[in-house]
């Protein structure tokens, strides 16, 4: 009985590790195809942004890594969809997006395209 547990104990610790975001998005695209691949939406919320994280977040989202698709900007927030440019490896990409999240206050998800 006590091996039942800790088995699934360990399998419950190995789901909980989880994935990147970049990882989920592509088996979310290739799973059901209603995402696009390696592209982001970002809700940035200006009340929560220093400009010590303006400076980070303007180099992450303007730099090489993505391209720009669209910009919304709304009173408070503004709307980042964003790809990837794709010249980049992939731990360089989870890190970028890890950042962002940070920088985003988890605010942001797979771009679909329903």
């Amino acid at each position: 009985m006590k091996k039942i547990i800790s088995l699934g104990l360990v399998l419950v610790g190995l789901n909980a590790a989880g994935q990147d975001l970049r990882s989920i998005c592509e088996n979310a695209y290739y799973a059901t195809g209603y995402t696009k691949l390696h592209s982001y939406k970002v809700t940035i919320d200006w009340a929560r942004i220093s400009d010590h994280a303006l400076v980070k977040l303007e180099n992450i989202v303007y730099g090489d890594m993505f391209k720009v698709l669209k910009e919304t900007d709304y009173a408070r927030k503004t709307v980042y969809e964003l790809k990837e440019a794709g010249s980049f490896s992939h731990e360089q990409y989870v890190k970028a997006l890890e950042d962002l999240s940070i920088l985003s206050g988890k605010n942001i998800n797979c771009l679909y395209d329903l």
